[in-house]
């Protein structure tokens, strides 16, 4: 079998598998369907004449040749179909070309039916049309070059004319008779017709033309790669000649070798193709990998895109570049720098929506031109309307939901002057975006360009991230050593106050809200003033008012309860947790505060019997209870009703634990009738220093929030039923004074304790 058979098999391989391709793809455009009838008869014509060359058929059994025959007449039909398509030439001229050349095609298909088949002249006519039709094809390609609208279009059809030229020359070669003159070049004609095919395939579905360099690129590396894997292989098995111990052996070695160096061999090479051929985008791969070393030694985020863009534009790669950070104060996100024109400050969030929802489907990057081809792809396939407006509300819901998504995402890459998007996502959220641009040219970045974008994007994300997490360590620091400091000075300040109150007292006639029978005051201040006017109505004239004195002593006495408060928020809480009862903490705490209750609210204690014990500290409890019930009672100046109930509950927060855990809670609520919390505040109730009353603290609901997490309970604020406040407060139950229920069951059906619960009547007091 001569290297010309053995070629029209590889084109023939080669051209089936390419045409299956096609035809296997879903949702497949025109041109992938001519596209396969084109590499089909190619597929035919080269099988014809291999078949042709290494059967040996009897005399005048010649079918392989009339196929031949009718095959190559009809590629030159196929190849303007194709073509026709693929340069998008409007649909009347192209059939009336089409059925021009279909209309020449019947000469081949006379000739293979008749005896001229055999004739050399009779062939060399069918010849003579093919290549005329393949040079009409050639000339349609060569229009469309000179009428491209941009240089990249020009320069994609350029790669494929050259292309064509040499595989139809080299073709033409190896079909004419040979008439006893050696040819050397034989077979290479079905060779480059098979890289041509396969080239073409790729750009059909490799729409930018830096995509089309990085395949030759890869084209050129495993050719040069394969050169040198054999040159090894040959160069250790050659010499062995007929000896077959020694070939083996060599074999195996040379097995290893290749093995061996076919990694550092493999990046070495390709390195020298890139830097060889491709020198620009090798120096910006290069620089981009230095940047990104840069950048992980930053942990500012202002310095972090100084760093970044001035990287960015250094490379003389990049016209426009920004960075986006996630706002704090609003939805969207805010231009931290840029570089080039400057974009707008701000991206709304309704902007960034469609950047958003393509990072979350799991792009990296979102491509200005892959845009637009997608939007014109969708536009083509509307119906026909009056406007684009009508013709999208026309089409299919799927296809005008992703025109309206690309048109926001185009909307929002041009808010940020953006060729190449990129989001920043740290998590399951996009902290940022960087954006770049080169203007100069279309499709400005390659696929291991935007490759190493990437890895940039994804070092700035993480940057961006620890950044967060060193501000976090820094606040919490700065608030640790200021809560220490305050702390002292809580107790530095309480030592004056008390000096200022005893002081105060000692000079007061008498004591707040006693009369002229209470002594201890007066005698002390007529012990001190004996012999020098005691009675005298000018010397009590001069005796500082008993009322200003009261106020003293009553700021002060309120001063030391912010300072007690502020102590007791500040000094991190210590609980000695055991199994307690809480209507029994509740009965004490009531007890106590029983007789400073006004007269005009009415306590009511709705305890239900038989409740399971909680883990808590009955004393930090009981300043809890206290605290809400005196807040219940201040905001209830008029008088009204605080009615405090316990009751057994399903504990919510069960059902997403990782471990089976208790699936009941006591709870335990304070409902008044005051005049209740209002929305806006109730997120900000338990807030340190934040508070609705005029001499208020802000600190006795943000001590009881802080005793009951320390619980493992919780605590929440809302509108009662009937008017007023109602605080719940919810403690984990004891798992072993709960009711016996199946280990397996236990979690799958909380209904059923529920229902139970429900059912247990309620204890009222007398």
């Amino acid at each position: 079998m001569d290297i010309r058979t053995q070629a029209s098999l590889l084109c023939a391989i080669v051209t089936l598998a390419l045409a299956g391709a096609a035809l296997l793809r879903q949702s497949r455009p025109r041109v992938f369907t001519l596209f396969a009838l084109f590499a089909l008869d190619l597929c035919a014509f080269s099988l014809a004449q291999f078949l042709q060359r290494w059967t040996v058929t009897p005399a005048g059994f010649d079918v392989w040749e009339r196929t031949a025959v009718v095959a190559g007449s009809l590629t030159p039909t196929a190849a303007l179909a194709f073509f026709l398509e693929f340069l998008g030439v409007a649909r009347r001229p192209a059939r009336r070309a089409r059925n021009a050349m279909l209309g020449g095609s019947l000469l081949g298909f006379a000739v293979a039916t008749s005896p001229l088949v055999h004739l050399s002249l009779a062939k060399l006519a069918v010849t003579a049309y093919v290549v005329g039709g393949l040079a009409v094809v050639l000339s349609v390609l060569w229009g469309k070059l000179h009428a491209a609208p941009t240089r990249v279009e020009r320069a994609r059809l350029l790669y494929l004319f050259i292309g064509a030229c040499i595989a139809v020359v080299l073709s033409t070669l190896d079909q004419l008779p040979r008439f006893g003159v050696p040819y050397p070049l034989q077979g290479l004609g079905a060779v480059v017709l098979t890289l041509f095919m396969f080239f073409l395939s790729q750009t059909l579905q490799r729409h930018r033309l830096l995509d089309l360099h990085e395949f030759l690129g890869k084209i050129v590396v495993v050719s040069s790669l394969g050169l040198v894997l054999v040159a090894i292989y040959g160069g250790l098995v050659s010499w062995v000649g007929n000896r077959t111990e020694l070939f083996y052996f060599n074999t195996l070695v040379a097995s290893f070798v290749i093995l061996s160096l076919f990694e550092p061999l493999r990046e070495k090479v390709e390195e020298w193709v890139v830097a060889t051929l491709f020198r620009e985008r090798y120096e910006l791969v290069r620089r981009l990998e230095g940047l990104r070393d840069r950048i992980g030694n930053v942990i500012d985020p202002s310095q972090l895109a100084a760093v970044l863009l001035d990287g960015l534009v250094e490379t003389r790669r990049v016209t426009h570049a920004s960075l986006w950070l996630l706002a704090e104060d609003r939805p969207g996100y805010r231009l931290l720098d840029s570089r080039g024109p400057p974009p707008a400050g701000f991206l709304e969030a309704a902007t960034a929506r469609a950047l958003l929802g393509a990072a979350s489907s799991g792009q990296k990057a979102l491509l200005l031109e892959n845009i637009d081809r997608r939007i014109a792809e969708l536009k083509a396939h509307l119906p026909p309307g009056p406007d684009e407006a009508a013709a999208a509300s026309a089409a299919p819901v799927a296809v005008a939901e992703e025109l309206r998504r690309l048109a926001d995402a185009r909307t929002a890459m041009a808010t940020m002057k953006a060729g190449i998007c990129m989001p920043l996502t740290a998590g399951d959220r996009a902290v940022g975006f960087l954006a770049c641009m080169d203007e100069r040219v279309p499709e400005a970045f390659a696929s291991n360009e935007i490759a190493a974008l990437l890895e940039v994007a994804d070092r700035c994300a993480l940057v961006i991230e620890n950044s967060k997490l060193y501000q976090q360590m820094k606040e919490r620091d700065r608030l640790a050593a200021l809560g220490e400091m305050a702390a002292g000075l809580a107790h530095e300040i309480r030592n004056p106050l008390a000096a200022i109150k005893g002081a105060i007292q000692f000079i007061l006639p008498e004591p707040p809200g006693t009369g002229p029978a209470a002594g201890g005051g007066e005698g002390r201040r007529g012990a001190e003033g004996e012999g020098d006017g005691r009675g005298d109505p000018a010397s009590d004239e001069q005796l500082v008012p008993r009322e200003f004195l009261a106020i003293i002593v009553e700021e002060v006495n309120r001063l030391n309860g912010v300072v007690t408060q502020f102590l007791d928020y500040s000094r991190p809480a210590k609980s000695a947790l055991s199994p307690l009862h809480v209507n029994q903490i509740l009965e004490r705490t009531f007890q106590l505060l029983g007789p400073d209750l006004p007269p005009q609210v009415r306590l009511t204690l709705d305890l239900a019997p038989d409740l399971p014990r909680v883990q808590c500290d009955a004393e930090q409890l009981k300043q809890v209870f206290l605290n809400l019930a005196l807040n219940a009672v201040q905001a209830m100046p008029e008088g009204g009703a605080l009615a405090v109930s316990t009751r057994l509950a399903r504990d919510e927060a069960a059902v997403w634990r990782e471990s089976a855990g208790p699936i009941a809670a006591v709870e335990v609520r304070f409902r008044d009738t005051g005049p209740g919390v209002p929305e806006e505040a109730r997120e900000s109730i338990f807030v340190p220093f934040y508070t609705t009353k005029e001499k208020g603290t802000g600190l006795g609901l943000a001590i009881c929030e802080r005793i009951v997490k320390a619980h493992q309970g919780s605590i929440r604020v809302r509108q009662a039923p009937g008017g007023g406040a109602e605080f719940v407060l919810s403690f984990p139950a004891v798992r072993e004074d709960l009711p016996e229920l199946p280990r397996e069951a236990a979690p799958a059906r909380p209904a059923r304790a529920g229902s139970r619960i429900r059912r247990r009547r309620r204890r009222r007091p007398a």
